[in-house]
């Protein structure tokens, strides 16, 4: 097993150093690897991860966020719209990344949002490429439903559109709930069909999302379990784990271009220097951290590097900048008790029948309990009239924010804006998102109430305008990043959540699903108002104090072209340097892998600087670590 220690690791020469073994790090490393004359390097800051119940067992999904062995447990900068607060901000650590411990939704981004990649000069990155690529990564499950339990649940795909053959296995649940059924019964009484395959580049609709869980073993699926583990024993792929990186040290090369000639990076308290770095190194420690280490390392924006004593080698300031992710709010009721939902885990007796149901592959433990979304267009949450008030309120918020943005951020930023407003009115692109959870969404308060059954729907704003940061807050590369979500700068987006809250609601309220529900519990019913203007500001307060993230962050090294405010060029190699490049950190977790698959083939030999080793050159002796 090419887990080595400090010592072994420093002994390689790398055609290929992967800073952080991830979701997209490992597809990556697995990919290269297949080549035996080159050698591949991961240094990873988490551990190996295996035999973790609350990582492998699916019904266990979200235990292990804020565990700081699995979860880097960032929190956000007070938030001035969001009445001040701090939000968690998860990311995975560990052979296998933010794929430990996701909640297992395995879904597709529309044609549009992929095309758009290469409309903002990009070429190559479009939905018929990166269809390719998603394929490429997974392979698709039996479908265990009925006929006409699929109709229910609205699923139909169409297996043409999906992989057989990829190392993450694709399946949908195998646990479902009336509730669900009832859901989409209502959705459709609103005007939202069902929409049984939404993996064509259209999720408009309401549908059941595919999983990454092996039906056959009952456990999750994920970058260390797929694409690993299975070539775990290739003599040219090594890999250092409990290592974190600390700096990037670049030295001028050739046509003025800067090289990533060292890694620094620590293990156990103690600093070392991986030196003499002879081919690619590719970061691939997300968003919040591939700022991060970026400008320690004297990539960024000149005024913030000098801010913290750094020398900046390379002046790029959309480094840090564009930072997004989808907004939501919960919502909970509690159901007929002749539902059963996770509160029976709750319960001494339906653990242990649950347990049993575990060892034949059945039960709320071997699955995602009916992972249930409905992808909804502006026009379905408001009149005509009040889907051109909205645009016209977010042009002028726009404009307003934009007057603090210079050079080429501004440029590219009012590229993205363009896009944006033509998805506005689009009633075939989705910019509003239910989730269904069979269950009480587990939260500090209010708690669930024993021998009680409970239904929750989360309410998310798909496109915000609002746009973050991610920025050092010294020169200590152990001190995490400054995080700045800026929840609602732009007052649209708070306008946008509310009238998606208020949609939500209505779902509870519409038949059939209307005669399931008992009471509601949140938003409390003090805060549902029958005046409108209270209401409206009530449901708003709501919503500044229960914001957060669905756990998608993107945009912190964008892709776009240098003039624009680019991080990286479309090959995704970082601007002004030989051989640093950023592999894009994406939503949904199968872009994560489409994009590891992908990089690997836009990565060839005649891209190396310096000739390659061949596997005689390997150090005869690996050490092999049990974990």
């Amino acid at each position: 097993m090419p887990i080595v220690d400090t010592a072994e690791f420093l002994s390689y020469q790398f055609d290929y150093l992967i800073i952080g073994g991830g979701t997209a790090g490992l597809t990556l490393a697995a990919r290269l690897s297949e080549d035996e004359n080159v050698v591949v390097g991961v240094i990873e800051a988490g551990g190996h991860v295996v035999g973790v119940p609350e990582i492998d067992i699916p019904g266990m999904m979200g235990r292990t966020i804020t565990n700081p062995k699995y979860d880097w447990t960032f929190f956000s900068v007070p938030q001035p719209n969001a009445n001040g607060r701090v939000v968690l901000q998860p990311r995975g650590k560990g052979l296998g990344g933010s794929s430990l411990i996701n909640f297992l939704g395995l879904l597709r981004p529309t044609k549009d949002e992929f095309d758009a990649l290469e409309e903002l000069g990009n070429p190559g990155w479009n939905w018929k490429s990166m269809l390719h690529y998603l394929k490429k990564s997974e392979s698709i499950s039996p479908i265990p439903l009925s006929e006409e339990d699929a109709k229910k649940f609205a699923v139909a795909p169409v297996v043409s559109a999906h992989g057989t053959n990829g190392p993450i296995v694709k399946s949908l649940p195998t646990v479902y709930s009336g509730i669900q059924s009832c859901l989409f019964d209502a959705a459709e009484a609103l005007g939202i069909p069902r929409n049984p395959e939404t993996s064509n580049g259209n999720p408009v609709g309401a549908m059941t999302s595919f999983i990454s869980v092996d039906p056959e073993t009952a456990t999750r699926s994920h970058a260390g379990s797929g694409y690993f583990e299975p070539n775990a024993s290739r003599k040219n792929l090594v890999v250092l784990t409990d290592a974190q990186v600390l700096k990037i040290i670049l030295t001028p090369g050739e046509n003025g271009l800067q090289s990533a000639n060292d890694v620094v990076f620590t293990v156990d308290g103690s600093v070392t220097t991986l030196k003499n770095i002879k081919g690619e190194v590719i970061l691939s420690t997300g968003t919040f951290q591939t700022p991060q280490l970026l400008e320690l390392s004297g990539i960024g924006n000149r005024k913030i590097l000098e801010k913290h004593g750094i020398e900046a080698l390379i002046d790029l300031p959309g480094v840090g900048e564009n930072l997004q992710d989808h907004a939501c709010v919960p919502t909970i009721v509690e159901i007929d008790e002749e539902y059963e939902t996770m509160e029976v885990l709750l319960d001494p007796t339906g653990i242990h029948k649950h347990e049993e149901l575990y060892k034949q592959k059945q039960g709320f433990f071997s699955t995602v309990p009916a992972p249930g979304f409905i992808f909804l267009p502006v026009t379905a949450i408001g009149s005509n009239e009040e889907v051109k008030s909205w645009q016209s309120q977010a042009q002028t918020h726009i404009s307003k924010g934009m007057e603090s943005v210079l050079g080429e951020l501004k440029q590219g930023l009012e590229k993205q804006y363009e896009i944006q407003r033509r998805w506005f009115g689009d009633s075939n692109h989705a910019q509003a998102e239910v989730l269904y959870y069979m269950g009480h969404q587990p939260i500090p308060q209010p708690r669930p109430v024993a021998g009680k059954r409970y239904a929750s729907l989360i309410a998310a704003l798909m496109h915000p305008l609002s746009r973050g940061s991610v920025h050092i807050k010294s020169s200590d590369p152990l001190s995490p990043p400054a995080i700045d979500p800026n929840y609602f700068g732009n007052q649209t987006d708070l306008d946008l959540l509310f009238h998606i809250l208020e949609f939500t609601l209505k779902l509870y309220s519409t038949l059939p699903l209307a005669n399931k529900v008992k009471s509601q519990i949140l938003p409390t019913p003090d805060i549902l108002r029958s005046d409108p203007e209270m209401r409206e500001a009530s449901l708003k307060e709501f919503i500044k104090d229960n914001v957060g993230p669905v756990f998608h962050p993107v945009g912190t090294a964008s892709m776009l072209p240098r003039s624009d405010g680019g991080v990286v060029d479309h090959q995704l190699k970082v601007y002004g340097t030989a051989n640093l490049r950023v592999e894009l950190s994406c939503h949904t977790q199968s872009v994560a892998y489409a994009v590891g698959e992908k990089v690997r083939e836009g990565l060839t030999l005649s891209e190396i600087r310096l000739p390659t080793f061949s596997r005689q050159t390997l150090p005869h002796k690996l050490i092999s670590i049990n974990l």
